[in-house]
């Protein structure tokens, strides 16, 4: 089915109907230990409100994260911080005439806390079909149904056509259980039919309902995934990513098909985010935005001839196999600024394992380039894979010194976690090596940004030796970096108290970050007081 033709088959049987779809996105809930809370745009919502809208659904959206960003507090519990709007608030501001609600759960880690949200959402609106999807319930459909009976349908994978026919058949009476994509249990049976076909022309795709969102809280200084300047709009390029990486859950989300939007429609979207919201950089959230050699070319040349003069940035990660001289000098001249790559390891053994296909030596060859041109430049890397060996978890810290004294910027060192939805998650469920699934597992995987949390799968090395070689592996990556160009250090130190901060790196921007909270606290404390 052609994309244009779901928008007319799946139309709103009653478009004078005052009942209202609302599409929500939770408060974040993270650790309380973290040091690092980036707060991105609803993208994903903003996409399949706009699917609902061009199909003439009455639709809202309730950013809970985004309404209330500077209100960041302990759960009831004190184990974990959330951000955003205030549990109860939020579920008054659903309209009343809401009969189907939406509820966005991407990361594995906040489960436990919004499914506790959804249960309070149920008690309020007990007639109301309840829909969850994201890369949670796609990965664990029937744990979720099951330790949440509050929800009544999982939609998996690429959501907006499969939410549209599921929307189209609970407002016409007919069957839901017949949507490719849908998960439920009934009677007591888990039922999931078969996967939907991924969409092939997403240029047919109406943009993000950013109208329905406030977005100005995001322009925050202290709160963005890469480096601010103040207005910084997210966007994707591409969906999905076509690699099999074994400690990743995108192929169980998105598959391996990897869907390009034509470079003319991309750039459009820039003009268009510029000229209504003042954007002054652009953060791509595809996951791996360059794969095509091709397709980068033209992209560059678009933005070169139309002289936009704007920042754009990839902060999630991509592959540098494209990233040869001629492209890396093309990013650097039209405006990228920052540039993440993820090799995940130093060890080659390790790369073999986890089916991360990088040549190390060309990765290197890269990065040099870009660090030549000027150009912000990260790396990411995983320790304490299943099968890693001491030695090799030591190359991958030796990979990282040598970066740090070709002066990459920063550099991210991550313990493994077995993230549901990924190839080791299920090899290390089915041996029995992660246990039982309830709260304590989904608070493991808070491990990202908390130094605290020493629980490892790994089984040649101690998970306290683990946490070692991260911190120690972080703190020599910085001290080098900072010590060859000792001026940076000057210039954190005075520009954190600057009234108008300007990052030169996400060290930069997650110090000030911390500084901005802290200031925030005292101030509170003091006028508690």
């Amino acid at each position: 089915m052609r994309i244009g033709d779901a928008f007319s088959l799946f139309a709103n049987p009653e478009p004078d109907s005052d009942r209202v779809i609302t599409l929500i996105a939770p408060p974040v809930f993270f650790s309380k230990n973290s040091y690092s809370t980036p707060l991105t745009l609803p993208l994903g919502l903003a996409y399949l409100a706009a699917a609902l809208e061009k199909a003439a659904y009455k639709v809202k959206i309730i950013d809970c994260r985004g309404a209330d960003a500077d209100n960041v507090r302990l759960t009831p519990d004190g184990r974990f911080n959330m951000q955003g709007m205030d549990i109860k608030k939020s579920i008054k501001a659903i309209d009343p005439k809401t009969d189907i609600i939406g509820v966005s759960i991407m990361f594995s880690q906040e489960w436990p806390q919004v499914r506790d949200y959804i249960k309070q959402i149920r008690e309020a609106f007990p007639d109301a079909s309840i829909i969850v999807g994201g890369e949670h319930p796609t990965a664990m459909p029937e744990y979720s149904l099951r330790d949440c009976p509050a929800i009544d349908y999982v939609v998996r994978g690429e959501g907006e056509l499969t939410l549209l026919d599921v929307v189209h058949r609970l407002r016409t009476g007919s069957v839901v259980e017949e949507v490719a994509g849908v998960c439920y249990i009934a009677n007591n049976v888990f039922i999931e039919t078969s996967i939907s076909a991924r969409m092939a022309d997403i240029k047919e795709m109406p943009r993000p309902a950013w109208h329905l969102i406030d977005v100005e809280p995001y322009f925050q200084p202290n709160f963005t995934m890469g480096i601010s300047h103040g207005r910084n709009m997210a966007m994707l390029a591409t969906r999905g990513c076509p690699y099999q990486c074994t400690f990743c859950s995108s192929p169980s989300m998105w598959t391996t098909r990897y869907v390009m939007r034509p470079v003319s429609d991309v750039v459009d979207e820039i003009e268009d985010h510029v000229k209504e919201f003042g954007a002054n950089s652009i953060d791509f959230y595809d996951l791996t935005a360059i794969v095509k050699r091709d397709w980068i070319i033209q992209f560059i040349a678009e933005l070169d001839r139309r002289n936009l003069n704007i920042t754009w940035q990839l902060p999630s990660g991509t592959r540098s196999e494209s990233l040869d001289e001629e492209v890396i000098q093309g990013l650097a001249r039209t405006g990228c600024e920052y540039l993440v790559y993820a090799p995940e390891s130093g060890s080659k053994r390790t790369l073999e394992m986890i089916k991360k296909r990088v040549n190390l030596d060309n990765l290197e060859k890269s990065i040099r380039i870009a660090v030549k041109n000027g150009i912000i430049t990260k790396v990411n890397f995983i320790i304490g894979f299943p099968f890693e060996t001491r030695r090799e978890i030591l190359e991958t810290l030796r990979f990282v010194l040598k970066l740090a004294l070709i002066k990459v910027d920063d550099c991210n060192i991550t313990m493994f976690s077995p993230y549901p939805g990924s190839e080791l998650f299920r090899e290390l469920y089915e041996e029995g090596a992660i246990g039982e699934i309830d709260d304590e597992y989904f608070a493991l995987l808070m491990t990202q940004f908390d130094f605290t949390i020493a629980r490892t799968f790994c089984r040649a090395v101690n998970p306290w030796e683990i946490v070692l070689y991260r911190v120690a592996g972080m703190s020599l990556f910085y001290g080098l970096s900072y010590l060859r160009a000792p001026g940076k250090i000057v210039r954190l130190i005075t520009s954190v108290f600057r009234s108008r901060f300007q990052p030169h790196s996400l060290f930069e921007q997650r110090i000030f970050d911390f500084a901005v909270r802290a200031r925030r606290t005292l101030l509170e404390k003091k006028a508690a007081s």
